[in-house]
């Protein structure tokens, strides 16, 4: 199952809107303000997931499964989140 983030649904609603009015620049204030907070909770997320991920290969090399099994406990936690 694919799930959509609340954020990512936002941001695609913003597209759709800036698209039928001619650009960015025709959203309303609020929507403008919408859209930047969506783009940062976005980059947050994609940071975080990009961290874990690579932390999980770094448990995988050093051999320390306990650590990696903890950290894809965390991938699993944001992942649930995303949806």
């Amino acid at each position: 199952m694919i799930g959509i983030h609340p954020v990512h649904r936002r941001l695609a609603e913003l597209q759709i809107k800036a698209d039928r009015r001619g650009g960015y620049d025709q959203l309303t204030i609020r929507e403008q303000m919408d859209l930047h907070h969506c783009l940062r909770v976005n980059a947050t997320l994609v940071r975080q997931m990009d961290e874990l991920k690579q932390l999980s290969f770094i448990a995988y090399l050093a051999g320390d499964m306990d650590w990696m099994a903890d950290i894809c406990r965390q991938i699993d936690e944001l992942e649930a989140k995303m949806m």
